[in-house]
């Protein structure tokens, strides 16, 4: 599914890996606030329940499109003081 999914996306540059909401939430606020269009992909652990109602142990492959890997990787790993 993954390979349809970047054969039609616009969005193929995987440019991070988050795991767990609270890195997600981070990152995506980053490239929000950036004004970088970006699209997720969760992925679970579908052996236990609690990951499932959570998302603690999901992990989301954040996807920009080509243009953007750049810019998106400066915004992701700056600091903000």
């Amino acid at each position: 599914m993954r390979f349809i999914r970047l054969l039609f996306s616009k969005y193929k540059y995987l440019v991070y890996t988050a795991f767990g909401n609270k890195s997600y939430m981070k990152v995506a606020s980053r490239l929000k606030t950036a004004g970088i269009p970006f699209q997720t992909e969760i992925i679970r652990n579908s052996n236990t329940y609690q990951a499932i109602v959570h998302n603690d142990k999901a992990y989301y492959d954040i996807y920009v499109k080509e243009e953007d890997k750049h810019k998106a990787q400066e915004v992701i790993h700056q600091r903000f003081e």
